[in-house]
């Protein structure tokens, strides 16, 4: 009897193991220091959120110029918000609104990441940027690597102008299969689940991927791209890894995508519902 339930308690250790070393492994290099906070000439504002469990989330906020929509960053696992990406920057000077998306856990904000809780963020976030009308224009949903996901979930709950995926994986659990092989990753919780969510989408997408990424390969991206025909369009830049696509032309397709949305002009032909995000509840994944 007691060498039958030690090995009930041992399978039950190994399948939780297998349930939460992932999600460490996808959080544990987070940045803990708020390093926009720390820089005084920093041309951003600080927009504060207040989430459903009582956080105050720090995100980053510039204002669009009129007609222009404001994209709304989700940055990767590593929480690279704090390096300032420089081509959102050569966006913002262009006109663009910008909204630096704050996780929980990161940049000196409170709380532990999680996919459920990243989710929620998101929604509030983007809510409370409608109710304050802070996005006149609309926004683009702009996901890089684990940031994809969110994106993702987001465009699938409201309907943005435009939704711009950097290294994007068609899940999590696939993502964890192509660096860890024949892990049983039936057993991670944490999905990030933008191939069942990419057909759902109904607004122009720019899928952007590395042909030497090793973390997200292009492969993903295609798969993405080949699930919604109508809406995505597929750059692949051959000589590119998981983290240096704008090293090698991708500033060029972004600004080349954004044409679309250049002139006021165009946004009565965008439908109904399309000039700002609605407030969105949260799923459970």
């Amino acid at each position: 009897m007691m060498a039958a339930a030690f090995v009930v308690a041992l399978c039950g250790i190994a399948t939780l193991a297998m349930q939460t070393v992932p999600e460490l492994i996808l959080f544990r290099e987070r940045l803990v220091l708020s390093v926009l906070h720390l820089e005084s000439d920093a041309k951003l504002e600080p927009f504060d959120m207040k989430t459903h469990d009582g956080l105050i989330l720090r995100s980053w906020y510039k204002q669009p110029e009129a007609g222009k929509p404001v994209i709304v960053y989700f940055p990767g696992r590593v929480g690279d918000l704090v390096k300032k990406p420089s081509h959102l920057f050569e966006l913002a000077e262009d006109g663009y609104g910008l909204l630096l998306a704050g996780y929980r856990g990161y940049g000196g904000n409170p709380g532990r990441p999680s996919e459920t809780h990243l989710y929620g963020d998101a929604a509030g976030l983007l809510a409370k940027l409608a109710v304050e009308n802070m996005a006149p224009d609309g926004t683009i949903l702009y996901g890089y690597s684990m940031g994809t996901g969110i994106a993702s979930y987001a465009a699938s709950q409201i309907k943005p102008r435009a939704v711009i995926l950097e290294a994007p994986f068609t899940s999590f659990r696939d993502a964890v299969r192509q660096q860890a092989g024949r892990a049983p990753v039936w057993l991670v919780r944490t999905q990030f689940d933008t191939r069942s969510r990419i057909g759902e989408i109904d607004v122009p997408i720019l899928l952007m991927a590395g042909g030497q990424d090793q973390v997200t390969p292009a492969t993903f991206a295609e798969k993405l791209a080949s699930l919604n025909e109508t809406f995505a369009s597929l750059h692949i830049f051959k000589e590119a890894g998981h983290g240096d696509m704008f090293a090698h032309g991708a500033l060029e397709a972004v600004t080349g995508f954004l044409e679309q949305f250049r002139l006021p002009e165009l946004l009565p032909d965008l439908g109904a519902g399309t000039a700002q995000a609605a407030p969105l509840e949260a799923v459970t994944p």
